[in-house]
């Protein structure tokens, strides 16, 4: 596309671009970002990494990172580089634990003994959220919810976290879903 001297681009999730140079420059740029996040990933990849590994791994560099349009307000890194995990090696992360774990209800049973009790897991969850550590406060909440789905404080605590979450993503698709997660939490419905 950058090769057709175009004078004008139009995203279906980004601003116009105006100027044949500027449109040859955006097009080379996110060139530029794809192939290295590819590549990045798959040297993660010949070098053992799993998907969360990749994830701290692959970084973009920072001429390209510096790009207002480049900023990940519709697509993520993180996401890509998973997809490129995915396309390659499928489901299966590299970690033998994973290859039949404990189904999550099993999981967080034993988690909440660990912790001292199910109450105590719940202080931890409302703790962390306290804390502003609103992604472990999710997935505390998760744990809760796995043992009982019908948890109404930790529906509560997890939807706080995602709406806490939401107010500093510039991603719109990650926004969306936090909120709207969170408000079928809050509510007990689904969007139909």
């Amino acid at each position: 596309m950058a090769d057709n001297d175009a004078v004008a681009l139009v995203g279906g999730h980004t601003n116009p671009i105006l100027g044949a140079g500027k449109v040859k420059q955006v097009l080379t740029d996110y060139r530029d970002a794809l192939q290295f996040v590819h590549d990045k990933t798959v040297e993660g990849i010949n070098n053992g990494l799993t998907p969360n590994e990749l994830v701290e791994h692959v970084q973009l560099l920072e001429h390209l990172a510096d790009k207002d349009y480049l900023q990940p307000f519709y697509g993520h890194p993180d996401w890509c580089v998973r997809t490129v995990f995915s396309g390659y090696l499928g489901w299966f992360d590299g970690n033998a634990t994973n290859l039949f774990p404990l189904p999550p209800k099993a999981e967080a049973e034993r988690v909440a003994k660990l912790a001292g009790g199910k109450d105590k897991l719940v202080a931890a969850a409302r703790d962390a959220l306290g804390e502003e550590d609103n992604q472990w406060a999710a997935q505390l909440a998760d744990h809760l919810l796995a043992i009982d789905a019908n948890d109404s404080e930790a529906k509560q605590i997890k939807a706080d976290a995602l709406t806490k979450l939401a107010r500093n993503m510039v991603n719109a698709a990650a926004r969306n879903y936090y909120l709207t997660f969170a408000r079928e939490l809050r509510e007990g419905t689904k969007p139909k």
